[in-house]
C-alpha cells in the first residue's frame, strides 16, 4: 500500500463521516434540537478541512483532469451542505432557496460519486 492509496481510503473515511454528520445536523435540525445539531455542525466543518486537505494532496499526487474535475464539484457540494446547514441553523432555509440547496447538493453528490467512483477511481 503506497502513500497514494493511504490518501484515498482516509479520503474516503471523511467522506462518509462528512455525509453521516451532514445527515445528522439535517435531522436534528429538523427536530428543533439546536445544541446537538451546532456541535456537529462544526464537526461537519472540521470534516471539509481535512477532506479539502486529502483532496488536494490526491490532485497534487495524481494530475489528471478528472481529478481537478472532481475536486472542484466536491468544493460545491461542501458549499451546499455549508449552506443547508447554515441556513437551517438560522431558520433562513425556506421556499424556493431551500428546494434550490437541496437540487444543488443532489447534483453535486451524484457527480461528486460518478466522477470519484466512475470516472476517477
Amino acid at each position: 500500500m503506497g502513500i497514494y492509496d493511504i490518501f484515498v481510503h482516509s479520503h474516503s473515511l471523511f467522506f462518509a463521516l462528512a455525509l453521516i454528520s451532514f445527515i445528522l445536523v439535517v435531522v436534528f435540525h429538523n427536530k428543533g434540537k439546536a445544541k446537538p445539531a451546532k456541535i456537529l455542525h462544526m464537526v461537519l466543518r472540521l470534516l471539509y478541512i481535512l477532506l479539502i486537505a486529502t483532496g488536494v494532496a490526491m490532485i497534487i499526487m495524481n494530475p489528471y483532469w478528472a481529478t481537478v474535475v472532481k475536486g472542484l464539484l466536491a468544493i460545491w457540494l461542501i458549499f451546499a451542505m455549508e449552506m443547508i446547514g447554515t441556513r437551517m441553523g438560522k431558520g433562513t432555509l425556506t421556499g424556493s432557496m431551500k428546494t434550490s440547496m437541496w437540487i444543488q447538493f443532489a447534483v453535486a453528490l451524484v457527480l461528486v460519486f460518478v466522477f470519484g467512483y466512475g470516472v476517477t477511481g
